[in-house]
């Protein structure tokens, strides 16, 4: 049994993992070799669940028949089911909370139909045998009507926004989701947030040497609820997260203009 621990800045860091995009019809050769790492490790991740995708891009193949009872089998293991959308038809085109993409599938949808994806996707995952406790919103995208929709139907636990630690913020509990890869941090509670369909073997092997030299420092959503103290969204908080957000914009940015610079590059040299 793991002792309780006091956390502060000179402690370790404590990492989640979390799996989005998971459906039964997904073309995702990585899946296998994630549920088989994280049954070697004892891990308690985070899947983020589409309850009944209509997202091409995420597979459209004949359902497999292992995936409910696979899910099934890792939550009785400690995995924290996510509700992840409804659909993930990501059609939607105005930043929400978590101001990353424009387009994402809930912000500015009617409260009312908000609801309802969310207690059709609830009664989906249920009818399965899961018990969603998550919210993971398909491209960060959540508003102020989504939060209320939620908590109306008992989810008040997010994972997603940019800290450090665990955060109250809108009557919900925010643990904050921050990597796309392992990377190894000094202190504070790290999410990190993994697609399988877009993962290569590379990128499996990478995650498995992380998590073997950080077993331990591994947690789960009940265990972050638990141990770490929680109070409400700061103003150093805000700005560490828009600061954040920031440098992500402006990452993309320089990702856009550089294969631009590249073949005006090229073309000049072709004249």
């Amino acid at each position: 049994m793991r002792s309780r621990v006091s956390f502060s800045p000179q402690n370790s860091a404590q990492y989640l993992l979390r799996i989005d995009d998971l459906t039964p019809c997904m073309n995702a050769p990585a899946w296998p070799a994630l549920c088989a790492l994280i049954r070697r490790h004892h891990l308690q991740p985070i899947l983020g669940v589409v309850p009944d995708n209509h997202d091409p891009a995420l597979g459209l193949d004949a359902p497999d028949p292992q995936f409910w009872p696979a899910l099934r089998a890792l939550e009785d293991s400690g995995a924290t089911i996510g509700l992840h959308g409804y659909r993930h038809l990501c059609s939607a085109r105005d930043f929400g909370l978590v101001p990353l993409h424009r387009r994402n599938e809930f912000v500015g949808v009617p409260e009312a139909t908000q609801s309802e994806w969310i207690a059709a996707g609830l009664q989906i995952l249920r009818g399965h045998g899961l018990d969603p406790a998550i919210w993971v919103a398909p491209r960060h995208g959540s508003d102020r009507a989504t939060l209320r929709a939620l908590r109306e139907h008992g989810i008040a636990t997010i994972s997603d926004g940019f800290a450090a630690r665990p955060y109250r913020h809108l009557d919900c509990t925010w643990i904050p989701q921050q990597l796309w890869q392992p990377l190894e941090k000094t202190h504070g509670l790290w999410t990190i947030c993994l697609h399988p369909s877009t993962l290569t073997p590379a990128q499996i092997a990478e995650l498995g040497a992380f998590v073997a030299a950080h077993s331990a420092q591994f947690t789960s959503v009940p265990r972050v609820l638990e141990e770490w103290p929680l109070s409400e969204q700061s103003f150093r908080d805000r700005l560490v997260a828009n600061s954040a957000i920031l440098r992500h914009h402006l990452r993309r940015l320089r990702s856009l203009i550089q294969p631009r610079r590249v073949c005006e590059s090229r073309s000049s040299s072709s004249q």
